[in-house]
């Protein structure tokens, strides 16, 4: 599967924007959101092909951005890659429910270019 158009899902504007401008450089359509419900409010208007998602966040964090995706059948099957400053038990819960990939920030966009391009594969 050729990953296009890219889900951006982080309340830090700033670290968002710099996802989205580097994965636009390598050629991605690339989307952000700020909250978790504007992330399924995009989601469902036009789904992507892969979402980073952070997990820290206000009101709605990552886990249950997560599992609404999963409850959802037309966007159940999107890949998944949780960012967050919060490694441990998190990243194996993340895990659990079947993420694509769990990075820790500061990003390492080469990293996470590694991980998109194995979801390609």
């Amino acid at each position: 599967m050729k990953l296009r158009k890219i889900l951006i899902v982080d309340d830090d504007f700033h670290v968002g924007y710099l996802i989205k401008i580097n994965l636009g450089a390598e050629g991605y359509e690339a989307v952000l959101a700020l909250s978790g419900e504007e992330a399924l409010e995009k989601a469902r208007a036009s789904p992507p092909d892969l979402i980073t998602l952070d997990v820290l966040m206000p009101e709605m964090d990552g886990f249950e951005v997560l599992k609404a995706l999963k409850r959802e059948e037309a966007l159940n099957s999107i890949p998944v890659i949780m960012i967050s400053v919060v490694n441990g038990i998190r990243k194996k819960r993340g895990i659990q429910m079947g993420v694509a990939g769990y990075l820790l920030k500061p990003i390492d966009f080469d990293n996470l270019l590694d991980k998109m391009r194995f979801l390609e594969v």
